[in-house]
C-alpha cells in the first residue's frame, strides 16, 4: 500500500503528471499547466470559502477572484490547497510584493485544509491566525 506522497514521488520519477479530479473528472488540481482556475476549481472554492475568506468580510463568491497562496510567478500552483477566493479589497491586502518585502496580512492554509489569516506585525500582539466565522460555521 502507498501513501498520497509516495505515490506522487513515483509519477515525479516517471513522467507522469499527478491531477486531482472532482466528482465528473473534472481536474481540481492543474499544477503549471494553467495560471487560471478552472470551473471545477471555481465551484470546489465556492463550496469551500463560500465568498470572500478574509474575517468579517460577507462579499459573495460571485464577486470575488481565486487568489494564490504562493504567488504563481513564484513557482505557485494552481491546486486547490494554494487558493483561496478573496474580493477585490482583501486581494489588494494579501498580494504579495514581487519585489521586496512589506508589512502585511497573510494568508494560509490550515492543518484542516482551510485558509486562515494572519495580521501585519504592525497591528502588534501574538499574529494569532484569524478565519472567517463563515468558514468555521460551513465546517462546523
Amino acid at each position: 500500500k502507498l501513501s498520497a506522497g509516495e505515490l506522487r514521488q513515483l509519477c515525479c520519477q516517471v513522467g507522469l503528471l499527478p491531477a486531482v479530479l472532482g466528482e465528473a473528472s473534472e481536474p481540481l488540481d492543474v499544477g503549471r499547466e494553467a495560471r487560471l482556475v478552472t470551473p471545477a476549481q471555481r465551484v470546489a472554492l465556492t463550496v469551500r470559502d463560500g465568498g470572500c475568506a478574509f474575517p468579517g468580510c460577507d462579499v459573495p463568491a460571485t464577486r470575488c477572484e481565486a487568489h494564490h497562496i504562493v504567488p504563481w510567478w513564484r513557482g505557485g500552483r494552481t491546486d486547490l490547497p494554494n487558493l483561496v477566493l478573496l474580493c477585490r479589497r482583501h486581494h489588494g491586502l494579501i498580494e504579495p510584493a514581487r519585489y521586496g518585502a512589506r508589512d502585511q496580512w497573510e494568508v494560509r492554509m490550515a492543518r484542516d485544509g482551510l485558509p486562515e489569516f494572519v495580521p501585519p506585525a504592525r497591528y502588534g500582539g501574538d499574529r494569532r491566525p484569524m478565519r472567517n466565522r463563515r468558514v468555521i460555521e460551513n465546517t462546523g
